[in-house]
């Protein structure tokens, strides 16, 4: 897995939408002890890359299991080394 904070936010909102159903943005965040706008941030991000489908009412679900894109995708947020 990839290191670093973004990586890990991300993957952590990810993996809480494993059952493909809706879920409130504030029970992520209660759930997982962090911000309400780290998990928005998460969501819009997701949603963004179509790995998730984030609403207006700040609900949020993943469209598919796609762990290799995901990792992808996530990939692609670490700056490369300088």
């Amino acid at each position: 897995m990839l290191g670093g904070a973004r990586p890990m936010l991300l993957w952590y909102v990810w993996i809480r939408l494993v059952d493909g159903t809706w879920h409130k943005v504030d029970e992520i965040a209660s759930q997982l002890r962090i911000p309400r706008s780290a998990v928005c941030w998460a969501a819009k991000f997701l949603s963004d890359h179509g790995l998730a489908e984030y609403d207006e009412e700040e609900e949020v679900r993943r469209l598919h299991d796609s762990r290799s894109r995901f990792e992808d995708i996530v990939r692609s947020t670490i700056s490369s080394p300088r």
